[in-house]
């Protein structure tokens, strides 16, 4: 693998199972959706989670949903932060989930500007399909949450249900669902999954 392979696709906690069975996901953008935004967030002093997020993804964990973060970090392409400085963000945020029992399979970063033209940048389904083929993520039967277009975009490049949150943009059309919050997400991906087993 070349350097700027690796570079593009940055795994963290990774399982050493080998082979995955494929799972019910849900993946989720990082910023303003599961943190609050901070435009260009390169400060882990500066990470604040959303207030119902462990409600909410003990409510999706209990049903069965594996979880996953994919999200852009163009901060590290501008040069305001190292790989090393995003890394250390997303290991602080796995750690606050894993105190409270949630455990996310990987996270996958685009470090890239828009401009690159790269395909693992949202709304690309690049970083998408990686997860498909290292974690077992059963796209037909999983899960996008983020609060930007590219997010929902991104979701529906992938053939997942795709829902919006926590924006004061205006709602997508692109959206299956919008809520506020991220409970008010988990009870609807809920109840639309036992819909699907129907």
């Amino acid at each position: 693998m070349s350097h700027s392979a690796k570079f593009m696709v940055e795994l963290l906690n990774l399982s050493n199972q080998g082979v995955y069975v494929k799972d019910r996901y849900v993946i989720f953008d990082r910023d303003g959706t599961l943190i609050d935004h901070v435009h260009h967030l390169v400060d882990p002093n500066l990470v604040a989670y959303k207030n119902d997020l462990i409600v909410a993804l003990t409510k999706l964990q209990e049903h069965g949903f594996k979880f996953g973060i994919i999200t852009n970090q163009s901060v590290i392409g501008r040069g305001l932060a190292s790989l090393e400085t995003v890394n250390e963000i997303n290991r602080q945020i796995l750690d606050y989930l894993r105190i409270h029992n949630i455990e996310m399979q990987f996270v996958l970063l685009c470090p890239h500007l828009e401009q690159i033209g790269c395909q693992c940048r949202k709304p690309n389904p690049g970083l998408g399909h990686v997860a498909e083929k290292s974690f077992g993520v059963m796209l037909p039967k999983s899960y996008v949450v983020g609060d930007q277009e590219s997010d929902l975009r991104f979701g529906k490049n992938l053939n997942c249900k795709v829902v919006q949150v926590h924006t004061e943009l205006q709602i997508s059309p692109l959206a299956d669902f919008f809520s506020g919050t991220l409970t008010g997400a988990a009870d609807w991906i809920i109840q639309d999954s036992k819909r699907e087993e129907v």
